[in-house]
Order: structure tokens, then C-alpha cells, then sequence
């Protein structure tokens, strides 16, 4: 017991300086009226709710909201499939496969998006390359529209679904199956009864990592020409408008919401079979 507090020491003081002092730093400032000169004020003040009521965040929210539903449910449909093929797959290099997928998590999220919104401008390099051998492609023109950054993020969190999906996958007993089988249930009944909903676990901690930072982050949704999400809401109460008030205090409504949600992905995942 003694060793595991001394070795406990380092993690406690790094989630005391990264996690818990800057959370209550966004409590204070989000009490605080503040204007870009002063941060702190030393004055109650909660007129910075009011800007909850705003049609302005409002329609942020929705947005972010919309965005992130579509994104994370294109990403359950495509995969599912992909999760469940490589599961039930008799071949011996799974890992080169999952290596495979989730390789473009490796590189640098800018990186992508750029590279992303690159294919989506007139005159892309595609375009470019067809047309040098006499072939005109049509312009994609999705540029900063809503198709295009849902693809934009679908591309970018797909992996995020298909890992937690293929490891509660990849642990079902197959003597189930064999169960299913000798009880006279054909391929689909099988599926609906006994795979798919163990596979909810993996499902519901997908969407988790799929949604929450969908809604919440704004530099893929910036990227690909969509500045009207609470994330670049935000970042530009932090960054352009000096109001740190108003940033902190949608930041802490934001940051209660993560907290239920892997609050209830623990209740839901209390075996710890999936990655969370």
C-alpha cells in the first residue's frame, strides 16, 4: 500500500497542475467579468450567463450539435461493418490491419484537415493531375460547406469508432455462436441477438469518442470553412474578443457535459471491456 502511494505521487501532481488548478482557474474566470485588461476583477459577476441565452450561442450549440449527431452516426454505419469483418476474420494479421486503420491518427490532425480541405477547393491536385492526361473531373465545391465537413470529420474520427467496436467484438465467446447455431437460429437472428448487443458497449463508447470532440473542438470544423460551432466560439472569446468570462463559462457548461457522458459510459461499461 505505501509503495503504491509514493508511486502514485507523480500522477497526482500532474493531474493537480494540468487538470485541476486550470479547471479552477475557468471556474473563477467564469464568475469574473473580464475585458482583456484585468482577467481577474475580484468581483462576483454572473452576467456572463446571459450569454447562454444568446441566439448567437444558441445557434452554435445547435450546430455543433447537428454536426456532430450526422458525423457520429455516418461513423457507426461505416464502422461497424469494418469492425465486425475484421473480427470475425480467420487470418492471422489483424494487427497489420488494425495498423492500417488507424495509421492516419498518427500524423498531425492540421496535417489532415488541410490535406482534406486541399480536395475540396477548386483546382485540387486531383483535378489537377486528371487534367494534365485530358480528363476534367467536377469540382467537389465543398469547401465550407456542411457535406464537406461532416466528411471532414468522419475521416477524421472513424478510427475512434471502429477500436472500441472491434475489441468487445473480437471478445465474444464463440461458443455463443455455436449456441445460436445448435438452437436453430440462422445468420440474422444471431447477429440481433447475441452480437449486436454485446457489441452496444463498444458502440456507445465510439459515439463518446466520436461525438464529444465533434461538438467540442473547432480546429477541423475551422478548417474546412465552418466558423459557426461552439468551439470557434470559444476559441474566439479566448483569442479575438478578450472576454475569457464568457469563454470560461461555456467552456465549464461543455466540460459538465464530457464528465456525465464518461460518467455514464462507466456505469454502462462497468467490466471495463471496452477502451474506456
Amino acid at each position: 500500500m505505501k509503495k503504491f502511494s509514493k508511486l502514485s505521487i507523480p500522477y497526482l501532481i500532474w493531474m493537480i497542475l494540468l487538470v485541476m488548478i486550470p479547471i479552477a482557474i475557468l471556474i473563477v474566470m467564469a464568475f469574473q467579468k473580464t475585458n482583456g485588461i484585468k482577467i481577474f476583477e475580484g468581483k462576483l459577476d454572473f452576467n456572463n450567463f446571459k450569454v447562454l441565452a444568446t441566439p448567437k450561442v444558441i445557434e452554435s450549440l445547435w450546430l455543433s450539435f447537428l454536426y456532430s449527431l450526422v458525423a457520429t452516426i455516418c461513423c457507426i454505419i461505416i464502422a461497424y461493418p469494418i469492425a465486425y469483418i475484421i473480427a470475425r476474420a480467420h487470418f492471422h494479421n489483424r494487427f497489420l490491419v488494425l495498423s492500417f486503420l488507424v495509421l492516419p491518427m498518427w500524423s498531425n490532425t492540421l496535417l489532415r484537415t488541410k490535406a482534406v480541405a486541399s480536395l475540396f477547393m477548386e483546382g485540387n491536385i486531383i483535378s489537377s493531375i486528371f487534367a494534365k492526361i485530358g480528363l476534367i473531373l467536377p469540382t467537389l465545391d465543398l469547401y465550407g460547406k456542411p457535406l464537406g465537413v461532416i466528411i471532414g470529420m468522419v475521416s477524421m474520427y472513424l478510427p475512434f469508432m471502429i477500436l472500441p467496436i472491434y475489441t468487445v467484438l473480437e471478445k465474444i465467446d464463440h461458443s455463443l455462436y455455436d449456441a445460436s447455431d445448435d438452437l436453430g437460429a440462422n445468420t440474422f437472428q444471431t447477429f440481433w441477438k447475441v452480437t449486436f448487443p454485446i457489441s452496444l458497449k463498444g458502440i456507445i463508447t465510439g459515439i463518446i469518442l466520436v461525438f464529444l470532440p465533434c461538438a467540442t473542438g473547432f480546429g477541423i470544423a475551422e478548417g474546412l470553412g465552418e466558423s459557426g460551432l461552439i468551439g470557434t466560439f470559444i476559441q474566439q472569446q479566448f483569442g479575438n474578443n478578450l472576454t475569457y468570462g464568457v469563454g470560461a463559462l461555456i467552456s465549464l457548461v461543455i466540460l459538465i457535459i464530457i464528465t456525465a457522458s464518461l460518467f455514464i459510459v462507466g456505469k454502462v461499461d462497468k467490466e471495463g471491456e471496452t477502451l474506456l
